[in-house]
């Protein structure tokens, strides 16, 4: 599913769904500390995530390299936005990371069910935090390959 971006030629693009303020801060410090340019939308419910992905990718508007999603957003979650990714010809090539506070497994299976390529329980060190933000965007940015995670082999 992880499309290759050409670094120097356009910036990562990436779309984050973050409702918590909190989060959204330490996910901007992460990304401006890259040192590849990088192009992020932040959203912050699921309603206004589908449309913009919609939007952006059923149109001439270019994709996304990365969509960082949160599984408990208002309006719409996040497991019902991965459904919709996983079955639209048009968003399905999408690379999707979820970024959550859950450490359940079944919400961990459930995410790499429904197509996501890597899920990352948030740290509550901010530090930690922002490092594994910055892995993840240097992952897609230089390889095109997401890390699946530290739970892949719970799937």
């Amino acid at each position: 599913m992880s499309r290759n971006p050409n670094p120097g030629d356009e910036p990562l693009r990436v779309l984050v769904v973050e409702d918590n303020p909190g989060d959204v801060w330490l996910i901007e410090e992460a990304f401006e500390g890259l040192d590849v340019e990088n192009s992020v939308t932040f959203l912050t419910d699921g309603e206004d995530a589908l449309d913009f992905l919609l939007r952006r990718l059923g149109g001439d508007a270019g994709g996304l390299d990365l969509a960082i999603l949160d599984l408990n957003v208002p309006k719409i979650d996040g497991r019902t936005i991965l459904e919709r990714i996983a079955s639209d010809s048009d968003l399905h090539s999408t690379s999707v990371v979820v970024f959550s506070g859950s450490r359940s497994p079944d919400d961990i299976r459930e995410t790499y069910e429904l197509g996501a390529e890597g899920y990352f329980v948030k740290p509550a060190d901010p530090d930690r935090f922002i490092e594994t933000v910055r892995t993840i965007g240097e992952s897609a940015a230089d390889a095109g390959r997401l890390p699946p995670g530290e739970f892949r082999k719970l799937v």
